[in-house]
C-alpha cells in the first residue's frame, strides 16, 4: 500500500469517528438510565457499513469507536475500564457483522435482490442479539444494572441496534454502491410532503393513540419505494426515523414508552427495503428481457444473413457455372475457328451476366428494406420517439442521449420509419462504441439544414472512434467493428439514405466518431410535379 494510499484511508477512518460520534449524539433521546441505550441507534449500522466497505483496515476504529463516543456524549460515566472493555465487545460484535456480510458472496450492496435485503435483516438481527448479551453480561458482572432490569436493558438495546442498522447500512451502501440514482421528478416533493403529513397526523391526533394510526406510515413510504426502489425507500426509512424521534418526543414528553413504536418501526424498515429491493428486482428483470430480445434479434440477424448468403450461393452458382461452360467453349471454338459458335457463347456469357446482376440486385434490394414509402414526415417527433425508447435504458448504462432539431424545421417526404431506422441504428452503434472501452459517455443526434436545400442527420459519439483500415467511405455489410456486432448498422442506414437520393458519410478521431446522412429536400409539391412529367 503507497503512503498516499494509506494516509487516505487512516483520514476516511478518521471520518468514520466523526460520524460515529455525530450519530451518537444525534440520537441519544430517551436513554435508559444514562446509559448508550436509545430507541433508534444508528452507529452500529455505519460500523456494518464501513467494514463490509473497507474490510480489516477498519477494524481499530470500529472497535474504539463505541468508547470514544461514550467519553464524548456520556462523559465516560461508567469509567474509562469497563467503557473500554464495552467497546471492545460492542465494536468487535460489529466488526464481525461487517465481515461476514462481506464473505455474503451473494450479498449485493445495491439492493437489486430481495435476498439482499433479508441478509441484512438476518446479520443486523443476529449481530443486534450477540451485543446486547454481550452488553448485558458486561453491566450485570459488574453490578450497573440489576437482575429485574436485565430484559428491559437486553430488549431495548437489541431493538435499537436493528433499526439503526436496518435504516443506516442501507443508506450507506447505496450512497457508495448504486450508480446512478433516480433523479427526482416534481411529484417526489408530494410524496415526501405525504410522509410529513403522516407523521403529523400519527402523533397530533390525541384522540387516538400513536400506536393506532401508524399504519398511515406505509402508505407513503410504499409510494415512494415503488416509484424510486431501495434509494426512495432509505431514505424514506431516515425521515420517518427522524420523525419519530422528534414526534415521540414532542408527544410523549419525559415518558419513555416508545417500545411498541419500536416494533411497529422494524416492521416498517422491513417492508421498506422488500419493496424497494422488488421494484429493483423487476427493474433487472426488464433489463434483462430487453438484452435476451436483443440476442434473439442478433440471432435472426445471424441467421437472415446465413439464409441470404445461401440464397446468393444457389443464385450464383448455377450462372457462374454456366459462364465457366460457355467461356471453355468459346475457347474451345477459337482453336478451331468457329467464329459463329465464339459469337453464340459471347452471347450466352452475355446473358448469364445480366442474370447475375439481377441476383446481386435482388439482394440489394432486401438490405436497403424494400421499396420506400414517402410520405409527410415530421422528423423532430420522430426523433422524439427515439429518445422516448432509447434514453432510460442509456443512462442506466451511463450513455446521455442528445438530441437537438433546428427551429423551425420542415415537414419532409420521407420514408419515416426507414429514416427512424437508420438513426437508431446510428445512435445504438455508438452507444455500443463508447460501452465497449468501459465508460459513460454522450451521444448527440442532431437534424439541421444544408444550404437550403439539403437535410443533414448527425450522430455524433464521444467513443474511441473507427479503427485505423475501417472503410469509412462505404462500410461493407456484416463487417463490424464490436465484438457482438452484426454488421448491419451502417450498411443498412447508408442504404436507406441512397434510397432517398442521398448518402452517408463517416468522420473518425480519437475523441469519437461522426455519422452524416444527407438527404435531398423533397416537398409534396416536388413529388406532384414529378408526378405530371
Amino acid at each position: 500500500m503507497t503512503d498516499a494510499r494509506l494516509y487516505r484511508r487512516i483520514l476516511y477512518g478518521c471520518l468514520f469517528l466523526a460520524a460515529y460520534v455525530a450519530l451518537d449524539y444525534v440520537s441519544y433521546v430517551k436513554p435508559y438510565r444514562g446509559l448508550g441505550i436509545t430507541p433508534w441507534n444508528p452507529p452500529p449500522g455505519l460500523s456494518i457499513a464501513v467494514v463490509f466497505l473497507g474490510g480489516w483496515f477498519y477494524a481499530p476504529f470500529v472497535l474504539i469507536a463505541p468508547a470514544i463516543a461514550d467519553m464524548v456524549v456520556r462523559g465516560g460515566a461508567l469509567g474509562p475500564k469497563l467503557e473500554l472493555i464495552l467497546s471492545l465487545a460492542l465494536g468487535s460484535t460489529y466488526l464481525a457483522g461487517g465481515l461476514a456480510l462481506k464473505r455474503i458472496s451473494s450479498f449485493d450492496p445495491r439492493f437489486r435482490y430481495v435476498r439482499d435485503a433479508l441478509t441484512l435483516i438476518g446479520v443486523a438481527v443476529s449481530a443486534a442479539l450477540v451485543a446486547a448479551a454481550l452488553y448485558i453480561v458486561i453491566l450485570r458482572s459488574t453490578g450497573t444494572i440489576f437482575q429485574n432490569e436485565v430484559v428491559a436493558v437486553a430488549w431495548r438495546a437489541a431493538v435499537g441496534d436493528v433499526i439503526g442498522i436496518l435504516v443506516v447500512a442501507p443508506l450507506v451502501f447505496l450512497a457508495f454502491a448504486y450508480r446512478p440514482w433516480p433523479r427526482p421528478e416534481p411529484m417526489a416533493l408530494i410524496q415526501f410532503s405525504s410522509l410529513f403529513v403522516a407523521l403529523a397526523v400519527v402523533f397530533g391526533y390525541q384522540e387516538a393513540t400513536a400506536f393506532q394510526l401508524f399504519y398511515l406510515l406505509f402508505l407513503p413510504l410504499l409510494w415512494i419505494a415503488l416509484s424510486y426502489g431501495p434509494p426512495g425507500a432509505a431514505l424514506s426509512l431516515l425521515f420517518i426515523q427522524l420523525g419519530l424521534i422528534i414526534g415521540a418526543e414532542i408527544r410523549f414528553g419525559p415518558d419513555p414508552g416508545l417500545g411498541a413504536l419500536q416494533v411497529l418501526m422494524i416492521a416498517l424498515a422491513i417492508t421498506g427495503l422488500i419493496v424497494g429491493t422488488i421494484v429493483a428486482e423487476r427493474e433487472d428483470a426488464a433489463a434483462r428481457l430487453r438484452d435476451q430480445q436483443a440476442s434473439i434479434n442478433r440471432a435472426l440477424r445471424i441467421r437472415s444473413a446465413g439464409e441470404v448468403a445461401a440464397t446468393i450461393a444457389h443464385e450464383i452458382n448455377q450462372p457462374l457455372t454456366a459462364l465457366n461452360t460457355y467461356a471453355g467453349i468459346a475457347a474451345k471454338a477459337m482453336e478451331d475457328g468457329r467464329t459463329d459458335l465464339v459469337a453464340r457463347a459471347i452471347d450466352k456469357i452475355r446473358a448469364e451476366s445480366v442474370r447475375a446482376n439481377e441476383v446481386l440486385r435482388g439482394i440489394r434490394e432486401l438490405l436497403r428494406q424494400g421499396t420506400l414509402t414517402k410520405r409527410n414526415v415530421d422528423l423532430e417527433a420522430k426523433l422524439a420517439e427515439l429518445e422516448m425508447l432509447l434514453k432510460e435504458d442509456l443512462e442506466k448504462k451511463g450513455i446521455r442521449l442528445a438530441i437537438e432539431v433546428d427551429p423551425d424545421f420542415p415537414v419532409i417526404r420521407a420514408d419515416g420509419v426507414q429514416l427512424q431506422q437508420a438513426i437508431h441504428n446510428l445512435i445504438v452503434n455508438g452507444a455500443e462504441a463508447i460501452l465497449g472501452v468501459g465508460r459513460s459517455g454522450t451521444v448527440e443526434a442532431r437534424v439541421r439544414l444544408s444550404g437550403g436545400d439539403e437535410v443533414l442527420i448527425e450522430v455524433e459519439d464521444d467513443g474511441p472512434g473507427f479503427p485505423p483500415g475501417f472503410d469509412v467511405a462505404e462500410p461493407t455489410p456484416f463487417t463490424t467493428t464490436k465484438p457482438e456486432g452484426s454488421g448491419l448498422g451502417l450498411a443498412v442506414a447508408r442504404s436507406i439514405a441512397e434510397a432517398h437520393g442521398g448518402g452517408l458519410s463517416i468522420t473518425t478521431s480519437p475523441r469519437g466518431a461522426r455519422v452524416v446522412l444527407k438527404l435531398p429536400i423533397e416537398r409534396e409539391g416536388d413529388e406532384q410535379d414529378r408526378k405530371r412529367h
